[in-house]
């Protein structure tokens, strides 16, 4: 007893699909299974003008975060959804110029202005001459904003 669902099995025939071999597939469905092939590239560095720069990555991630933060106060519970909103956003602004084979990883973090100071470290494993972190912070009367990018490599 073979079964494969095919011309060639022992199913009955309702039971079959609508093709007639598992081999031979129309039009139609060979274009939804076209599969885009990429050969390597072997790059190991970034290519010209395609590099991190740090510079360029803060002044937008601060744009993004004095428009979607200038008129907001701190809400606690808004709080968790607006981190996730402006990390997205910083994210396809950041992806927008153009830093082809490069990770992003968005961090974004929103206190409380009460008088409080704020600290925020991280340690990565990387290499310093292709990869780097961008960071921005803003603050109005009731919050303190600290959102940090980090972009690296894949190579």
């Amino acid at each position: 007893f073979f079964c494969c669902c095919c011309c060639c099995c022992t199913c009955p025939p309702r039971s079959r699909p609508p093709h007639h071999h598992p081999l031979i597939m129309d039009d139609d469905e060979f274009k939804k299974e076209t599969v885009k092939i990429y050969n390597p590239t072997y790059l190991m560095k970034p290519r010209p003008g395609t590099k991190f720069m740090k510079r360029n990555v803060e002044k937008v991630v601060q744009e993004v975060l004095e428009a979607k933060l200038k008129d907001v106060k701190y809400e606690a519970e808004e709080m968790a959804e607006l981190c996730k909103d402006l990390c997205a956003e910083i994210q396809n602004h950041v992806k927008k110029m153009g830093y082809e084979r490069y990770k992003l990883v968005t961090q974004v973090v929103i206190t409380e202005a009460k008088g409080q100071g704020q600290r925020i470290a991280s340690r990565c494993l990387w290499d310093p001459e292709e990869d780097n972190y961008a960071q921005a912070s803003y603050r109005n009367a009731t919050l303190i904003c600290a959102a940090i990018v980090f972009g690296c490599y894949w190579e």
